[in-house]
C-alpha cells in the first residue's frame, strides 16, 4: 500500500513537471514568441483590458461547457457532480500538455472515475472528442467551400486542385455524410469488431461506443457547437484587440478554417502555437498584412484557453486516484 501511495506521488510530481516544462519551454526557451513587439502586444492588451476579462470568462465557460459534456457522458457508468467533472477536465488538460494530440486529456480525466471501469471511460471520451471534431469538420468544410476561390487563386497549394474544384467539393460532402453517418451508426463499429477473432475478446468494451441512442449523440454534437460557438467568439474578440479589422463574414470564415487544418495537423499541445501561429497567418494573408496581429490573437488564445488551463490543472493533478484500494 505504501509503495503504491509513493508510486502515485512520483507519477503526480513527473506530470507537474513534464507539464511545467513543455510549456515553459514553449514559451521562454524557443524563438517563436520572440520575433514580434512584445511591447505593442501587452500594450494592446492592457487597452482592450475588459475585451481581454470577457476572453478569460470565456475560457472557463469553455471548459464549463465540455465538464458537463463529459459528466452527461460518464453518467452512462458513474453519477458524478460537476464539480468533479472540471477536475477531471482541468486535470486532463494539464496531463495532456506533454502528450502528441492531447491523447493524455483520457487518461487524466478517467483517474478520477472511483468505481467504473477505466478503459470503459477512455471510449467515452474518445467519442466526446470526435463529436467535436466533428463538429470541427463541418464548419472547416463549410469554410473551405466559402473560401475557395481565393485559396486556389492566391495559394500555390490549392492551385493543384483548383481544376479539380467540383469533385474535391463532393468528396468533402460526402466524407462529413459519412463521419456523421458513423458516429449515429457505432453499431457497425462493433459489427467489425465481431468479424476479428483478436478484436471480438474486446466486445465488452467495444460495446461502450453504443451506449447511446441518436437523441443523445445529438446531445453531445449540441454541447460540442456551443463549445465550438464560445472559442470562435473568443478569437473574434482577440482579433479586434490586435487590430485586425475584417468584415465579420471573413473573419469567421477564416477562424473555421483554421480550426480544421489545426485539428488535423498531428502535434503536441504546447507545440501547437507554432502550429497554429503559421496556419492563422497564412489564412488571414487573403485578407490582410498584418501578420503581427494575426500571430498575437492566435498566441493569446493559446495562452487563453491552453497554458493557463493546463496550469490550473496542476492543482488537481495531486487529485488522480491511479490505484483503488
Amino acid at each position: 500500500m505504501k509503495f503504491k501511495s509513493t508510486l502515485s506521488f512520483l507519477i503526480k510530481i513527473g506530470i507537474v513537471i513534464f507539464s511545467l516544462f513543455f510549456l515553459y519551454n514553449e514559451l521562454v526557451l524557443k524563438n517563436n514568441i520572440i520575433n514580434f513587439d512584445k511591447n505593442l502586444f501587452f500594450k494592446l492588451i492592457l487597452e482592450n483590458i475588459l475585451s481581454i476579462v470577457i476572453v478569460l470568462f470565456l475560457m472557463f465557460l469553455n471548459w464549463f461547457l465540455e465538464a458537463l459534456k463529459w459528466q452527461y457522458m460518464i453518467s452512462k457508468i458513474e453519477k458524478i457532480t460537476i464539480y468533479t467533472s472540471l477536475k477531471a477536465v482541468f486535470a486532463g488538460i494539464t496531463v495532456s500538455s506533454f502528450t502528441p494530440n492531447r491523447v493524455g486529456e483520457y487518461g487524466g480525466r478517467v483517474f478520477y472515475l472511483e468505481k467504473a471501469d477505466r478503459l470503459k471511460g477512455v471510449l467515452i471520451t474518445f467519442i466526446g472528442s470526435m463529436s467535436q471534431l466533428l463538429i470541427t469538420i463541418l464548419f472547416g468544410s463549410i469554410a473551405f467551400i466559402i473560401l475557395s476561390n481565393l485559396l486556389f487563386d492566391s495559394k500555390i497549394s490549392f492551385q493543384l486542385i483548383s481544376k479539380h474544384k467540383l469533385l474535391v467539393f463532393a468528396i468533402l460532402i460526402l466524407f462529413n455524410f459519412f463521419i456523421f453517418y458513423l458516429f449515429y451508426n457505432l453499431s457497425s463499429v462493433i459489427s467489425f469488431c465481431n468479424l476479428n477473432k483478436y478484436l471480438k475478446k474486446f466486445q465488452h468494451y467495444v460495446n461502450t461506443l453504443t451506449i447511446y441512442n441518436s437523441r443523445e449523440l445529438t446531445n453531445i454534437l449540441l454541447f460540442s457547437f456551443s463549445r465550438y460557438i464560445v472559442f470562435s467568439i473568443q478569437f473574434l474578440i482577440l482579433l479586434n484587440v490586435f487590430e485586425i479589422n475584417l468584415n465579420l463574414f471573413d473573419s469567421i470564415s477564416s477562424i473555421m478554417l483554421i480550426f480544421l487544418f489545426v485539428s488535423i495537423i498531428p502535434t503536441i499541445v504546447v507545440a501547437e502555437i507554432g502550429v497554429r501561429g503559421s496556419v492563422a497567418i497564412y489564412i488571414f494573408s487573403l485578407f490582410t498584412m498584418n501578420s503581427i496581429g494575426v500571430f498575437s490573437s492566435t498566441l493569446l488564445l493559446w495562452i487563453v484557453n491552453l497554458v493557463i488551463p493546463s496550469l490550473i490543472g496542476i492543482y488537481f493533478v495531486f487529485n488522480l486516484n491511479f490505484f483503488r484500494k
